[in-house]
């Protein structure tokens, strides 16, 4: 077999999984079976294999192999980077925040067409649909508009969504999030944004949508955290 070349086996694993050819149910190959298809040392392997992962388009899991995410909307345009962010970090940090949680709609839905289009998940599957203000500083400053694959993330409450979903996926359903995929966008205000949001001058806001995924490479969040852009900064540290 010609010898192929760590870019030449990126590529191909990459066409097969964006295709669907490795679904989420067949995992990747192993290790030795990609060295033996390729021709190639088990280091690149693993460099092609860690190149998917730096995508968001596979996750490795210890005792499972390398598992493959579910395909979200727009996959290739999802390359903007927010490692290690949690969530919205304030341009004031070094002050005192009072920080309160507003539930301002909890309902669970079944995902129609748009739904589907909008947030990649199945048609047909119910899905908690939730509306939470962020307020900070007596200001509201962030609508979170959540959605949760009720089947993945069972039995959320107000109560659960006004304190911290996570905690209650980490905690009591002990479940492991593997991956979050992020894109940050700016965007015209709507609506709902002036009705939740304390703008002010700004007529619009960013939009930061998450993609967020279990070690079983299933997909049970998607979330748009609306805010207004001149409050808050993104950071991130680079290492090389």
């Amino acid at each position: 077999m010609v010898e192929t070349t760590n870019k030449d086996i990126y590529t191909i694993l990459k066409e097969r999984v964006l295709s669907g050819q490795y679904n989420i149910k067949m995992r990747l190959p192993t290790e030795d079976a990609l060295i033996e298809e390729f021709n190639v040392s088990r280091y690149a392997i693993r460099k092609a294999i860690k190149q998917l992962a730096n995508e968001g388009l596979v996750y490795s899991v210890k005792g499972k192999g390398v598992v493959v995410l579910e395909q979200t909307p727009k996959t290739k345009e999802l390359n903007l980077s927010l490692e290690k962010i949690n969530g919205l970090q304030s341009l004031n940090s070094d002050q005192k925040l009072d920080r309160k949680t507003i539930i301002a709609d909890f309902q669970q839905v079944i995902v129609d067409e748009n739904l589907h289009h909008k947030t990649s998940f199945a048609v047909g599957i119910p899905v908690y649909a939730i509306k939470r203000v962020r307020r900070i500083n007596d200001k509201n400053a962030v609508l979170d508009i959540n959605y949760f694959n009720a089947q993945v993330v069972p039995e959320i409450t107000p109560e659960i969504a006004k304190g911290s979903i996570y905690n209650y996926i980490n905690n009591d359903l002990q479940m492991k999030i593997a991956v979050v995929k992020r894109q940050l966008r700016i965007e015209h205000a709507t609506q709902t944004d002036y009705q939740h949001l304390n703008l002010g001058i700004n007529n619009c806001i960013g939009n930061m949508i998450s993609f967020a995924f279990n070690d079983d490479g299933k997909q049970f969040e998607y979330t748009e955290s609306h805010f207004i852009p001149d409050n808050f900064i993104f950071n991130q540290i680079i290492k090389f």
